[in-house]
Formats: structure tokens, sequence, C-alpha cells
């Protein structure tokens, strides 16, 4: 008899501590996203460690160096959330809950220092061959590829002829944005492709305001960057919430100052970020990304 009460014992204490846990066990949220979002001087870190402490959930990141592919069927495959897809690669279809979170314009970069004159549009820039410039494979980066539709835009008729021009000046095509960034701020090219926000690092972390955007008379190719939902995730509550918890203002504030783009809460806007020239804005929709590309490889390669 005693035996059978020990038993019971055991079974009520197993059967109440496996409750317990799995009363207090977290909930797991996987967002896919690029390595500089989530890098230790991204702004990912930070905010994964506010949201925790709040949502009793771990989160974690799984980046990938090619953020072009953030909304591929492969990198999408096992995430909750998908961070950083650039507005023109999302269609509505994708995603039952999704925001913009953060937008900026593609713009050269330029050290002031060394160029007195510089081009203050792209038939200047295309027409100056004394530039070496770096820029990103479209095939790998939406900043590549934003160039591409950042062209388009201007040229509809002349892209090819146009890029050609362009293209006798690009030294290297680079798999993304950190690897061009760093071939010109280790001295390897006079102009990089990026955002005209990018200055603003430089001034608010390293008081340097030497680096500045070249800003042209056609107008600037807008990019907004999107979180969103993955389709049938199960812990959908959970996700939302996070979406939601990247559009408040305290957040915002974390991705202005430490992924350099506009936050879409202007409140969250730094101050050397608000006094930056704003460039006239230009939008690219409905472009055929598969048609532009092949009309890219012609033009840099014939």
């Amino acid at each position: 008899m005693l035996a059978e009460e020990t038993m019971i014992k055991n079974i009520i204490i197993i059967t109440l501590f496996t409750l317990s846990s799995h009363l207090n066990a977290k909930e797991t949220l996987i967002i896919g996203t690029y390595d500089s979002f989530s890098s230790e001087w991204g702004p990912g870190p930070e905010i994964e460690l506010k949201f925790e402490e709040i949502c009793n959930c771990d989160v974690q990141y799984v980046a990938t160096n090619q953020a072009g592919s953030l909304n591929s069927n492969i990198f999408k495959k096992g995430k909750d959330i998908l961070l950083g897809v650039e507005v023109n690669d999302f269609k509505e279809g994708d995603s039952d809950y999704w925001a913009r979170y953060d937008y900026g314009y593609f713009a050269f970069i330029f050290n002031k220092d060394k160029i007195e004159n510089p081009p203050n549009s792209f038939q200047e820039l295309a027409s100056n061959n004394n530039l070496k410039i770096v820029v990103q494979d479209p095939r790998t980066s939406p900043v590549g590829l934003g160039l591409l539709r950042w062209m388009k835009k201007i040229y509809p008729e002349s892209f090819i002829e146009n890029f050609k021009l362009l293209n006798d000046q690009i030294i290297t095509y680079t798999p993304g944005w950190s690897e061009a960034y760093g071939m010109f701020l280790d001295n390897k090219a006079d102009l990089v492709l990026s955002y005209s926000t990018s200055p603003f690092y430089h001034q608010e972390y390293e008081d340097e305001y030497k680096y500045e955007a070249l800003i042209f008379e056609e107008g600037h190719l807008i990019t907004e960057e999107l979180i969103l939902v993955n389709k049938d995730v199960k812990n959908f509550d959970l996700a939302k919430s996070f979406v939601d918890f990247v559009l408040t203002e305290n957040i915002q504030k974390i991705i202005s100052s430490k992924n350099i783009m506009y936050p879409v809460d202007k409140n969250a806007m730094p101050k050397k970020m608000s006094q930056l020239e704003v460039p006239i804005k230009l939008e690219a929709k409905e472009l055929d990304t598969a048609k532009l590309i092949s009309e890219w490889l012609k033009a840099s390669i014939d």
C-alpha cells in the first residue's frame, strides 16, 4: 500500500512539474533579416532585449548577407517574421499582416575633401570618366537592384545605353552593401552606392562631416523596408505584436539611429538626420525585375 501511495505521489509531482514547465515555457519567435540589422552594432540586439522584457518569449534572428533573398521561398521557410523586405519586392498576398518601418533614398556617397565639383545629375556622372564607382550586384542586393530601378525610371527608353556609360566607371559589383561601403572607406573607390542618409552615421558617431550624398536633379528612387508576418505562421498573435512593437516611437528611434534610415514615425527622427538634404522622390512600380536584370547584364557585359 505504501509503495502504491509513493508511486501515486510521484506521478502527481511529475504531472505538476510537466504542467508547470509547459505553462512557463517561452514561445520562440524566429525573425529572418539581413546581417547588418542583427549585428551587434545594428538595431536588432537592442530591440530583441526590449521585446523579450514584455513578451515572455525568445527572439531569434536568422540573418543573410544577401538581403535580396529575404522574400525568397527558400529563405522564408521556418521564419515567423521577415524584416527588411524591399517594398518593390513585396506583393500584397505575401502576408496577412505587414508594415513599413523605415525608408530612404538610393544615392551615391562621396568624400567632399577629394571631389571638389561633384556631379549633380546622372548625365554628369555618366560623362565623368575620372570617377571610380563601387556598387552592389543587383542579383543579390536590393541596393544594387535599386540602382537599376532608379535608372530605368529616369531612362525608360534608353536604359541600356545610359547604363553602359555608367558601367565604364564601375570597378566592381559586390554581393552586398557592407562590402561596397568598406571598399569606399578604404579609398578603393571615389563613389559608393548607398543611401542619402549614410552621412548621418559619420556625423553622429564619428563627428565627421566630409562624407555627403550626391543629390541629382532628376530625383532619387525611394526605398521602403517592410516587416511582415509569414503566411500560416502558428504564433500569429506573438508575431503581430512584434510588428506593432517595431512601430512604437522608442523602437523607431533605435531603428533610425542604428539602421541609418528615416523612421516612419517622424517623432523618432534624429536631429542630424532631419538636417540632411532630402532628394526629390521617385517611385518605381510594376517593373519586370527579370527583364531589368537581363538588360543590366547586356549593358555590363557587352
